[in-house]
């Protein structure tokens, strides 16, 4: 049976006890005045009976039912949850409810745990009602078994069992309460962690991949040039060496979680890894000096995936970049004659960096579109709205 409601629920055998996590004061306080309510309830019912003159086995018997319920409301309903609610609450129902034939009034305390046990295990539609009639029983129910019925004792002893009902579910709500707050922040904690690393992964993906690319396509370069035209080698090398500092900048920025670009930088250096790839390059900036740093940023990690993946996945002899901003809107296309090479080798490789870029694209409400015309050439078109930001 499942417990519904305000219940409490079980927990793994490996699973850490809620008073062992964060904010220990407040859960040692929490898990304090649990322990003292409960033992507070029993020792009312109980210290009429210790301190009458009833004999010892009866003294004896009065204290062990009071632990068994102090006790087991404790490991039932509070720290250990219940599997079988229904079997619990009967056999506390019995210990609460038996010893008022013997005990009479002075034991109507008692009957405020197994009102409590109701109030925490089941939906307040039911509990209420279940738990007011136990509250009534404990009070009148020893004045009815003697034969004469005292309203002013059995009202006392019936509000006295009510407050001891409220008062251990009050408690137990709370750790209830503090303990789902712990699981919300662990899990958010948990949430976080996973969003860094995918940022992390997404950063490295689209922010590095054109710095290594450029510097691979430099080291073929100087690789060719050494034997014949070492002058030539050697301005290329130091040109490799700026692209590899820029590689490293990348990588602090990423770690950094700072990741502002510069537009007209971005479209610098897609130019000169396009024209070392041998893909002839044109360039068209307008109205890029008022774009928000959000959306520059944006549109330089789109140039920067896309023109990677004309370097990689492609056979393109052309390639056109434009980047502008009017009317409200802030545009990227890029455009090149290469879309036959795109489908081949790496093509998985530029559908995870396009994923990428679309989830970025959609945080700014716009939009990342490609197609392939039918004379071979591929087409990127990015637009992002402006208004405020």
């Amino acid at each position: 049976m499942r417990i519904r409601g305000t219940g409490f629920r079980g927990r793994d055998a490996g699973q850490a006890s809620p008073f062992k996590r964060e904010r220990p004061g407040i859960r040692v306080l929490v898990l304090g005045a649990q322990a003292a309510a409960a033992a507070g309830v029993a020792l009312l019912a109980v210290l009429p009976v210790l301190t009458g003159g009833e004999p010892w086995p009866v003294r004896l018997a009065a204290l062990v039912c009071a632990v068994a319920l102090s006790g087991g409301h404790l490991a039932w309903f509070v720290y250990g949850g219940i599997a079988h609610p229904a079997l619990v609450l009967v056999g506390q129902g019995a210990v609460a409810f038996g010893p008022l034939l013997q005990f009479g009034a002075s034991w109507s305390t008692a009957g405020g745990f197994f009102a409590g046990g109701l109030l925490l295990v089941y939906p307040p539609a039911r509990a209420v009602a279940g738990a007011l009639a136990a509250c009534a029983v404990a009070g009148f129910g020893p004045a009815w078994h003697a034969g004469s019925v005292d309203v002013v004792v059995g009202v006392a002893a019936t509000v006295t069992a009510g407050v001891a009902a409220l008062t251990l579910f009050g408690l137990g709500t709370a750790a209830r309460l503090v303990d789902e707050r712990d699981d919300e922040v662990r899990e958010l904690k948990r949430q976080a962690g996973i969003e860094e690393r995918k940022r992390f992964s997404r950063d490295l993906h689209d922010l590095l991949g054109l710095s290594l690319s450029a510097i691979t396509l430099k080291g073929e370069l100087v690789d060719r040039l050494v034997p014949t035209r070492p002058a030539q080698a050697k301005e290329e090398l130091a040109e490799l060496l700026v692209m590899s500092r820029r590689a490293l900048a990348d990588v602090r920025t990423i770690a950094a979680g700072y990741r502002d670009l510069s537009l007209e930088e971005e479209c610098k250096v897609a130019a000169d890894v396009l024209s070392a790839a041998g893909t002839r390059v044109t360039v068209a900036r307008a109205g890029l000096g008022d774009l928000p740093p959000r959306v520059a940023t944006a549109l330089g990690t789109v140039l920067r995936e896309g023109v990677t993946n004309v370097v990689r996945h492609s056979t393109a002899s052309w390639c056109a970049l434009s980047v502008s901003a009017g009317d409200g809107t802030a545009w990227l296309e890029i455009v090149n004659d290469g879309a036959a090479g795109a489908a081949g080798e790496g093509a998985a490789d530029s559908g995870a960096g396009l994923r990428n870029l679309r989830d970025r694209i959609d945080v700014l409400n716009g939009t990342l579109t490609t197609e392939a015309g039918a004379d071979g050439t591929h087409r990127l078109l990015v637009a992002i709205p402006l208004g405020r930001r």
